[in-house]
């Protein structure tokens, strides 16, 4: 006999309530929607700061010229704002939300990505076809390594460097403590973002105008996949179970979820077809994604349960790179 059948009508009645809220699921409340944003503005010469509970711009944070993307360090104590046309990375203190040094580097900064351990920032120049890697404590250049032609990406996968270059269709493989290029991998036409597993033994790359995302075996540095996506992927990004993908399309204005384990897209978010969705962030976890649209001047939050857009905020016009504090 089931032992709920000896307890008090009203405790057994509530104990009924709880199981069947659990296995209906509502007991499943997603994390609030909160902490704060960073988000660049292209023709705007500012970083917007933005407070996700309410959806509201507390403070626009002057920078540089045509300021494309916004990296936050490890610690979250530093967000790096790469200024193409000045030539200039803007170190943000995230604590006052103000710029403590505006650092000179090649032509054409791009992104900026953090060594795991927060200690290196490496940051591409397109118009230099090289990485520069400042130490981030004393904000000082520490080297540079020659890349392939107008460097975009790079992203940190333990030892190893892997550098989208645009112009030239490619990947450059570097390694960190030999200073020297391990691989040159052909992925497809205009490689931007990239994305990566933990581990590092994949690494996806979001191929712009060939309409691809091309997967990396990280160990061998090998092509070994290439998804079909909508047209124009920007960026790629891993969600933090590891399990799926996002990457957002400018040219579709929309953000497509990969299955990883198969390489195959499972669905494909509409935001609009003039959004120009370009940049990728997480918060709660993971349960909110963030997809900045360059053309409508918004951020797009999605649930990651439902892939449904559920939310969108007004930021600057042009609305690049972002970052998000948590």
């Amino acid at each position: 006999m089931n032992g709920l059948y000896f307890l008090k009508s009203p405790v057994r009645a509530s104990i009924l309530l709880v199981l069947c809220s659990l296995r209906l699921g509502w007991a499943d409340q997603p994390p609030p929607l909160a902490g704060t944003a960073y988000v660049t503005s292209w023709f705007g010469g500012g970083v917007a700061v933005v407070d996700l509970a309410s959806g509201a711009v507390k403070q626009t944070i002057p920078v540089g010229i045509h300021n494309h993307n916004v990296a936050l360090r490890p610690d979250q104590k530093q967000a790096w704002v790469t200024n193409n046309n000045a030539g200039t990375v803007a170190v943000i203190d995230t604590a006052g939300n103000t710029v403590i040094r505006f650092l000179a580097t090649g032509l054409g900064p791009r992104h900026t990505y953090f060594s795991p351990d927060g200690k290196e920032a490496y940051i591409t120049n397109e118009f230099e076809n090289r990485v520069e890697v400042f130490d981030t404590e004393t904000l000082a250049s520490l080297r540079t390594f020659q890349v392939g032609h107008m460097p975009h990406f790079a992203l940190v996968a333990g030892d190893r460097v892997f550098v989208t270059n645009f112009g030239g269709g490619d990947v450059t493989v570097f390694s960190r403590s030999k200073r020297k290029t391990l691989a040159t991998v052909p992925v497809g036409a205009g490689p931007l973002g990239a994305g990566a597993l933990k581990d590092g033994k994949r690494v996806y790359i979001a191929c712009h105008n060939a309409n691809h995302v091309a997967v990396i075996d990280g160990t061998t540095q090998r092509l070994v996949a290439r998804i079909p996506t909508d047209a124009g992927p920007v960026q790629v990004t891993v969600t933090p179970d590891q399990i799926h993908a996002y990457v957002a399309n400018d040219g579709a204005g929309t953000a497509q979820k990969i299955d990883l384990s198969t390489h195959r897209i499972v669905k494909t978010i509409p935001i609009a077809p003039d959004a120009g969705s370009h940049g990728v962030g997480f918060a709660g976890g993971g349960r909110w994604l963030l997809i900045t649209n360059t053309g409508a001047g918004t951020v797009s939050v999605i649930d990651t349960k439902t892939d449904e857009v559920v939310k969108t905020i007004p930021v600057p016009k042009a609305s690049e790179g972002i970052a998000v504090k948590r």
